[in-house]
């Protein structure tokens, strides 16, 4: 481990190595909410391309930010010490660090570089757009920061799942809403919670492989504190919520009955909920549950958006 650890220190890191702690399968929860957001505004017969196009550059460069400082910071806190050919795909960290293939301070330049990124595309939208930009970009923000790094350390008190489904939800479609229309809306809020609680439920899924390691370095997430098995009762329920709400969005009129072109997803639910139920103290075979999960997620929103834009 120590050669080849310093095999890496001397080259640096290669293009492979940072697509690995990019982690791109997961980029999808960071850029979706956009779509649902710009299609709200599109919906209200407001659109634009620059617009869209900055906010979904900003909303990518925070979640690959995010997934990478957690990704640093839990390798440093000891919570990811597995190589990746020893545990689920879908959970825990890329496995560059375990394998010595990226260090702390190179991670942490890049990481810097994809805020700073966000930043000026926030400022430029303040600034072309409207004040309100700030207010939900300071927001998410802060809870991709405090999410993982210490003394406020979201992820290891048992708040990180609650932080996501906020900053994951309505935080990024409001910031995409806004930025084309130039005001807030209670639509945008509650459709917002769509993704939001997809990405809940799938952080749950995501954790129950990591619970041995999550145990050995206190991170009390809720899998840490229900234990196994009640996290995964409360998966299963998820799963089935998520189309319950997107129902129930559609009988108050918030959102076009084309929108339950989402209850097309149940097999993947179905699916995801079977093998989770059959393997939830299983790491590795957990995996199918947990890569039903990603496909659940992505098509949701796909179903959202165009639901929103067929209703128009």
């Amino acid at each position: 481990m120590k050669a080849v650890t310093n095999e890496f220190k001397h080259k640096g890191p290669v293009l492979a190595d940072w697509l690995a702690a990019a982690r791109f399968k997961f980029l999808p929860q960071g850029v979706m909410p956009v779509i649902i957001g710009v299609s709200l505004a599109y919906a209200a017969d407001s659109f634009s391309w620059l617009y869209f196009i900055l906010a979904f550059i900003a909303a990518a460069c925070v979640q690959i930010g995010l997934t990478m400082l957690n990704d640093t910071l839990d390798y440093s806190y000891g919570t990811d010490k597995l190589r990746l050919n020893e545990k689920n795909p879908y959970s825990g960290g890329s496995g560059a660090f375990v394998e010595g293939r990226i260090d702390a301070k190179s991670s942490l330049k890049v990481i810097a570089g994809l805020y700073t990124v966000a930043l000026v595309i926030a400022i430029y939208l303040v600034v072309t757009v409207g004040w309100g930009i700030l207010l939900v970009a300071v927001i998410g923000a802060a809870i991709s920061i405090i999410y993982s790094i210490r003394p406020f350390h979201l992820a290891y008190r048992g708040l990180g799942e609650l932080a996501m489904l906020i900053g994951y939800g309505p935080i990024i479609t409001m910031f995409a809403y806004y930025a084309q229309t130039g005001a807030f809306s209670w639509g945008s809020f509650w459709t917002g919670i769509i993704p939001g609680f997809c990405m809940f439920t799938m952080i749950l899924i995501n954790s129950m492989p990591d619970a041995v390691e999550d145990k050995l370095a206190n991170k009390k997430n809720i899998c840490y504190r229900l234990g196994l098995k009640n996290t995964k009762n409360l998966y299963l329920t998820c799963l089935g919520l998520i189309f319950i709400y997107v129902l129930l969005l559609v009988i108050l009129a918030v959102l076009s009955a084309w929108c339950l072109l989402v209850l097309l997803g149940l097999p993947l639910a179905i699916v995801s909920g079977y093998y989770a139920q059959k393997y939830y103290d299983n790491p590795i075979k957990l995996a199918f549950s947990n890569k039903y999960m990603v496909f659940l997620y992505s098509f949701t929103m796909v179903a959202v958006a165009l639901g929103i834009l067929l209703g128009v």
